[in-house]
């Protein structure tokens, strides 16, 4: 999968089409107002309070259009910097919160979070479409635990590199379901951003910036997780 190069489109241009239109549409009030001064009957002249009143709300509208346009440049200059350090991530190992794992390299790493002791629990390893490739043998201790996968199916076969599923199942001593959370190891490959968000892929697996837990030396993900 390849993301890489894929450039912002910058702050929206709102400010700019509303400063477009407030001034064709003051143009177009001063030219009314104008051909309204010019026949007005010298006897009875217009009342200057409802056009006064008008430029005074041109002038509170241009000022919020002046504070839209500096508030999407300081949104711009945030999602370019965001993208600058995503770059820089490039080559390096991260971690991120979630259940899908690249395999980079036939080795993959992850970790899981047990609230308390387990009674019982597996861990699976399925494709995209949930097929079973693997079982690991796991620890039933509360606390983190850190596992490698060696890219082997249940035959002892080496599958290729992609994305997979962790899909945990856990008991406690009253056999009740334990909530297991995941954390996934793996090497950026690229980067991706848009106006809304910055994407990086880890392989086949991708994740907003903001999901990035840690991130380490330029290794591989198994050793990331010894």
């Amino acid at each position: 999968m390849s993301i890489t190069g894929i450039e912002s489109t910058g702050a929206s241009n709102n400010a700019a089409n509303s400063g477009t239109r407030l001034a064709e549409n003051f143009d177009t009030f001063l030219t009314m107002l104008t051909v309204q001064l010019k026949n007005q009957d010298p006897l009875s002249p217009m009342d200057s309070t409802e056009f006064t009143n008008q430029l005074v709300q041109f002038s509170a509208v241009e000022q919020q259009i002046a504070s839209n346009k500096n508030l999407e440049n300081l949104i711009s200059v945030t999602q370019t910097n965001t993208k600058a350090q995503a770059i820089a991530y490039i080559g390096h190992t991260i971690e991120v919160a979630a259940s899908a794992v690249p395999l980079q390299d036939g080795k993959a790493a992850f970790s899981y979070t047990l609230p308390e002791d387990a009674r019982s629990i597996t861990v699976a390893i399925k494709d995209t479409s949930g097929k079973l490739i693997a079982n690991l043998t796991a620890k039933t201790a509360a606390g983190r635990t850190e596992m490698a996968w060696d890219g082997r199916d249940t035959t002892g076969k080496v599958v290729e590199d992609g994305a997979y599923k962790i899909e945990i199942n856990a008991t406690n001593a009253e056999g009740e379901t334990m909530e297991v959370g995941t954390t996934v190891y793996g090497r950026v490959t690229d980067v991706a951003s848009d106006s809304t968000e910055t994407l990086i892929a880890m392989g086949k697996v991708v994740s907003k910036v903001e999901d990035i837990l840690t991130v380490r030396e330029k290794t591989t993900a198994t050793a990331a997780a010894n």
